[in-house]
């Protein structure tokens, strides 16, 4: 199995343990009607003013977009068609496999937190993560994204979730993915957790060099030696000389594992 299947394999698994927290959760049966009734793009346009935007909301127990608006086409790729009714773990297609394996990892710790909290605390509990979202064209830009649940049942179970992107590449045109828990029930003590911290201290910096990261790059596409050496304008010991370094940085045997611990690692773009 690939590197690059296992790392899918390990999203898939982390999903469906997300989809535990909204699985079994009972339904107000009238929850179809309040959200049918409620004027989103009227409150949205009216409140919110920083720039470029798209919103979703999402139905947990059944995990598929049942609402989205704004600018959506403009800043996905992807008609308002293509995205109503969806599933939306086709989020995924909207960033990188390893910027998603993050992400889910931290919504796993978000909701974690959210059900050990009181019903009456939770509709303060919020999170708000930023990340580079891919369009449908491939192009890409800084994002950030809010959420927040917006319906609960009588139980004080999350049943629709709200998702507001927006694009921030004016304001923080580095993008870094960074997740934040906001906790607003105690005015005098509001939290802002980077819950996100504990996952991405485990990954390792990189110890290659840039030149050696290309070499890398390269392989990890199928290309052999020559083809490298010939792209670069290196000799063919040079690059084996490269590859011979990595192996002794990155503590590894072959390729196989270096391309492993490259992509568990995020250091390829």
């Amino acid at each position: 199995m690939s590197n690059l299947s296992t790392l899918q394999n390990q999203i898939k698994a982390i999903y469906k343990k997300l989809k535990g927290f909204y699985e079994y959760l009972p339904r107000d049966t009238n929850l179809e009607e309040y959200i049918d009734n409620f004027s989103f793009t009227e409150t949205i346009e009216r409140i919110y003013a920083v720039g470029t935007y798209c919103w979703f909301i999402s139905d947990m127990k059944n995990a598929k977009w049942v609402k989205v608006g704004g600018a959506i086409e403009q800043m996905t790729g992807y008609s308002t068609t293509e995205l109503h009714n969806a599933s939306f773990i086709k989020a995924a297609r909207f960033t990188s496999a390893e910027e998603l394996m993050a992400t889910v990892q931290s919504a796993e710790l978000f909701w974690q937190y959210f059900y050990s909290k009181p019903i009456e605390h939770r509709p303060n509990i919020k999170s708000s993560h930023t990340y580079r979202f891919i369009r449908k064209n491939g192009e890409t830009f800084h994002a950030l994204q809010q959420s927040s649940t917006l319906f609960f049942d009588k139980l004080g179970n999350g049943v629709y979730q709200f998702d507001l992107i927006t694009d921030i590449s004016h304001l923080d045109p580095i993008p870094k993915l960074r997740f934040y828990l906001l906790d607003t029930n105690d005015p005098e003590d509001m939290k802002n957790i980077p819950i996100h911290e504990g996952i991405i201290s485990k990954t390792e910096p990189m110890p290659i060099s840039l030149s050696e990261k290309r070499v890398l790059e390269l392989i990890a596409k199928g290309k052999s030696i020559k083809m490298i050496a010939d792209e670069l304008g290196l000799s063919e010991n040079t690059i084996k000389h490269h590859r011979t370094n990595m192996f002794a940085k990155c503590g590894v045997k072959n390729m196989a594992e270096l391309t492993g611990k490259a992509l568990s690692n995020g250091w390829f773009e």
